[in-house]
């Protein structure tokens, strides 16, 4: 079959084989089945734009249980692709496709050169990008470097991640983990250090991404950093990227704890307007000795850029290197920066980053998570799924949910006119109740049970108790 396409090629044009495109078509026009393409890459292995389409046609096709031919296939066409269509022939194009098919047996193959060639069309592409940042010379050039360094690491990877699995290796691999925690040596998993919210989630495994949620004042900076630092009492190696707060804020909260677990607690905010006494101070230092030491390296808010994350955190593995299986807070997902155009598509490419950065360095990621505000007009504001905001493929993408809760917070704001002695009443007892009180909810886990811990809390010092 001639190499006749919607695209122009020219000397220039990036690696491509039209005619390797048609060929692989033609064999799923046939209905011989689309796995091998979506096991291989997905619609991307194809170059010209039109081969692209009219494979998600019949990917669809497949999915709802139809038969892919080209007379359902040119029957499900959008107007739009009807016009493009029509540049090569309209659709008598598509039997053309099918007329010119390889078997089955060789379709595997056809695959492998057509994802070679996207992995060189993306190699040029990261460079076209760099050679761009260049020129609008907005960005310093290990800035440059990084992004370059970091697209490479997820293309180099991404040649090798998807490979098959037995069902030896997959129970052997199973068998493994279920004797270290038989043992008492999750290596490949790491512990909240917070007893209740440990006995509902087994801990945040390897290449998981876990999401925590909560409004403001709700206390899910506080769990995340309280569940940082024990990770790294631990001995687990710690990477937060801290996007929201400066590392030194994040510091002072983490010192406010420390002192509260020498029995000298100081409110951070006392910290840094140095209000406190002999006493205090002793323990203070006491403190910052031992924090100093623990292996947690911040990222600060110049790596916003998902790519630049990614760096980022290799880096600070490489230098944190340990036995134990490290841990990645990101506070909050939202602030992270994605190159796509609409905000559900930067989401979605946030979403993408953060699973892959769990799963290509084997660590697990907690993300934290805005929640939208109109749970503020509920009786009942514990947070649930359907209050993540603009985050539907993050929830997808999650392994688990987590979110908080302090009724205390909306309870200070609802205290009713002392006119009324019964609603008063009901209203102080409410408070006491509450006073100090977290919930953690788990709304989804993979792996485990969906409930709440029910911990302590004093904001003031970040400290979390049972």
């Amino acid at each position: 079959m001639n190499q006749v396409s919607h695209i122009q090629p020219g000397n220039d044009a990036p690696p491509h084989s039209i005619e390797a495109e048609q060929q692989l078509l033609g064999s799923i026009l046939l209905n011989y089945g689309t796995t091998h393409v979506t096991a291989g890459g997905g619609a991307d292995i194809f170059y010209d734009p039109v081969h692209r389409d009219v494979f998600n046609v019949c990917l669809g096709l497949e999915k709802n249980g139809r038969t892919v031919s080209p007379v359902t296939v040119a029957a499900s066409l959008s107007e739009d692709l009807v016009e493009r269509l029509s540049e090569l022939g309209g659709k008598g194009y598509l039997a053309r496709l099918a007329g010119a098919s390889v078997s089955s047996s060789m379709a595997a193959s056809y695959v492998e050169v057509l994802a070679e060639a996207k992995s060189k069309r993306d190699l040029i592409a990261i460079m076209d990008r760099a050679r761009d940042g260049i020129a609008q010379g907005d960005l310093l050039a290990s800035d440059i470097a990084a992004q370059m360094e970091g697209a490479f690491g997820v293309l180099s990877q991404s040649e090798t991640a998807v490979k098959p699995t037995s069902m030896m290796a997959a129970v052997t691999g199973a068998m493994e983990q279920a004797n270290n925690a038989h043992e008492g040596e999750r290596i490949d998993s790491v512990a909240s250090g917070i007893n209740a919210l440990d006995q509902i989630i087994p801990g945040f495994g390897a290449g998981e991404l876990w999401l925590l949620g909560g409004r403001p004042s709700m206390g899910k900076t506080a769990v995340a950093l309280s569940v940082g630092l024990n990770a790294a009492r631990a001995g687990h190696p710690v990477v937060i990227a801290s996007l929201e707060m400066a590392p030194e804020a994040m510091a002072l909260r983490a010192l406010s704890e420390q002192t509260a677990r020498l029995n000298r607690p100081t409110p951070y905010s006392d910290i840094r307007r140095g209000h406190y006494d002999d006493a205090q101070e002793t323990a203070l230092f006491n403190a910052a000795e031992e924090v100093a030491e623990l292996p947690i390296t911040f990222l600060p808010r110049q790596y916003q850029d998902t790519s630049l994350l990614q760096v980022g955190v290799k880096q600070s593995l490489r230098q944190m290197a340990g036995e134990k299986t490290p841990l990645v807070l990101i506070d909050y997902a939202q602030l992270l920066k994605a190159k796509a155009r609409t905000r559900y598509e930067q989401v979605t490419e946030i979403s993408l980053a953060l699973k892959s950065l769990a799963m290509d360095l084997g660590v697990p990621v907690i993300a934290l998570s805005q929640l939208s505000r109109s749970l503020e007009d509920r009786d009942d504001k514990r947070p649930k799924m359907s209050d993540l905001r603009e985050s539907g493929q993050l929830e997808q993408d999650a392994d688990g949910v987590m979110f908080c809760f302090r009724d205390e917070y909306y309870l200070e704001r609802e205290e009713p006119s002392t006119d009324d002695l019964e609603d008063y009443a009901d209203w102080t007892a409410a408070s006491l109740a509450a006073k100090n009180r977290l919930e953690i909810i788990v709304a989804k886990q993979r792996q485990g049970r969906i409930a709440t811990a029910h911990v302590m809390f004093d904001a003031a010092v970040n400290r979390i108790w049972e």
